[in-house]
């Protein structure tokens, strides 16, 4: 009976700090996006674990990227994954992570074209293609290349590639091949040429959600990657070799 009491009573605590959360993401595979009806990758994976390493219940929803960030400027127990963290944003949202360091690229879409070594140099040699709603547009647009073409999508991006109508694309390295093969271009096509950024990439949670809430995440990644539970979360949707 002693020991009955004392598991309802462990349970009832459980619960007790067992946590609602809305948690909103993009399209962006590997890391997340659709299949099967279903949002499945990466950070996804990510997200499940940390739901049952701190028994909190998750809704994740797909929106597009700024709006997601927009809805966890005011909304409490909301989050979004994953989100580089940048010194415009820190003040603006709780984070949890990181939960990768995520390079962003300059590629050539052409395979003839000569490497170049420098943005001045990829300058004027024709278009460079990025989705306006990525940092990475904004970073460009700061060093004042004259060359800069800004679409919609990175679906629109990769397809403008395919058709021979961008000379340059940006990306980061993780999912520049699914999103080539997305839009029926051959990653072998696409050569990496310079580092643009790195970064870490974290779940945001909004300033209105508990703070311990966000602890209790935080201290569940940390143990994540302490027994190699995230280290084999990357492997699987990350590896060269994994399939997609």
């Amino acid at each position: 009976m002693i020991r009955i009491a004392v598991c309802l009573l462990y349970l009832l605590t459980f619960s007790a700090y067992a946590a609602d959360l809305n948690l909103l993401t993009d399209n962006h595979p590997p890391l997340h996006f659709q299949q099967g009806g279903e949002m499945v990758g990466f950070d996804v994976d990510v997200v499940r674990a940390l739901t049952e390493r701190t028994g909190d219940r998750a809704n994740v929803q797909q929106l597009p990227l700024l709006r997601a960030l927009h809805i966890a400027r005011s909304e409490p127990a909301t989050g979004v994954f994953t989100v580089l963290r940048t010194a415009e944003r820190d003040g603006l949202y709780q984070w949890v992570g990181p939960l990768l360091d995520v390079e962003t690229a300059l590629y050539s879409a052409d395979s003839t074209r000569q490497p170049v070594h420098s943005l001045l140099e990829a300058g004027s040699h024709g278009s460079i293609v990025v989705p306006r709603k990525w940092l990475a547009y904004n970073y460009l647009q700061k060093q004042g290349l004259n060359n800069l073409y800004g679409v919609e999508t990175p679906e629109q991006m990769m397809r403008l590639a395919r058709l021979g109508r961008a000379d340059y694309v940006v990306a980061d390295t993780l999912s520049i091949a699914t999103l080539a093969r997305e839009e029926g271009l051959p990653p072998s096509q696409l050569h990496y040429q310079i580092p643009l950024m790195q970064q870490g990439s974290y779940i945001a949670f909004s300033l209105q959600t508990d703070a311990r809430d966000v602890a209790r995440w935080q201290e569940a990644l940390d143990q994540m990657r302490k027994d190699g539970s995230l280290e084999r979360l990357k492997q699987r949707w990350l590896s060269a070799n994994a399939p997609r």
